[in-house]
């Protein structure tokens, strides 16, 4: 059986910053699944957003421009130091409400925000390995209010016929090198989330351009932070 390969932190911060302003033409297959998570995650009564792997800073635009309340913050990281600095130019007319780190690979958010009430990682956990999954769902959990929304999106598992023809592609193209794909694989995000730790409001699959992805949302079960 073939060892999963994963980008290490080098690789994946070389490709997103070749990758640049790139990155938003993944709107054809990116955008209904986004538009569902804007849909379901409660951005309207948010006071705080975390959102690890910020990209070029799309979804923050829009965020804060048509989502969240005036006086909400946006906080996020990104590996990329391109991505970080597109996004700060992207998000500057929102002044103070918006902080955009650089990250260095590893998964310890509480340097950036100790709470939030909304955590978000779009097409970010599928590049990832298992364990790093459970440091990032870890890191959600403690940082995360009572009333708070963990709200992801990745690639997913077919959904259609021809979704799943797409992921047959997807994944001998990532057996070749995980690089072709930008690191990324399909996973299904609900069994990631461990019933003892999070309650799934929301888990639906779409596809589209016959890519599939998954949207989760989910709330803490026990006390964040415990």
């Amino acid at each position: 059986m073939t060892r999963e390969r994963y980008l290490t932190a080098k690789q994946a911060r070389e490709f997103y910053n070749r990758m640049g302003r790139r990155q938003d033409w993944q709107r054809f297959y990116e955008g209904r699944a986004i538009d569902a998570l804007l849909q379901h995650g409660g951005f309207a009564q948010a006071t705080a957003v975390f959102e690890l792997g910020c990209g070029t800073g799309a979804l923050a635009e829009e965020l804060l421009s048509h989502h969240l309340p005036p006086q909400a913050t946006y906080t996020a990281v990104d590996i990329s130091p391109v991505m970080v600095s597109l996004t700060r130019r992207r998000l500057r007319p929102f002044g103070e409400r918006v902080r955009v780190f650089e990250s260095d690979g590893t998964f310890d958010f509480s340097r950036y925000a100790e709470r939030c009430d909304r955590f978000v990682a779009v097409y970010v956990l599928d590049l990832l390995s298992p364990e790093a999954i459970q440091q990032v769902l870890d890191q959600a959990h403690a940082m995360l209010d009572r009333q708070g929304k963990l709200c992801l999106v990745t690639l997913s598992e077919g959904c259609t016929p021809l979704s799943r023809a797409v992921i047959r592609l997807w994944r001998g193209a990532r057996r070749i090198s995980p690089l072709l794909v930008g690191g990324c694989r399909p996973l299904r995000l609900a069994p990631c989330l461990s019933p003892e730790r999070w309650r799934i409001d929301v888990d639906q699959t779409l596809s589209a351009a016959a890519v599939p992805s998954e949207i989760v949302v989910a709330s803490p079960t026990d006390e964040a932070g415990a």
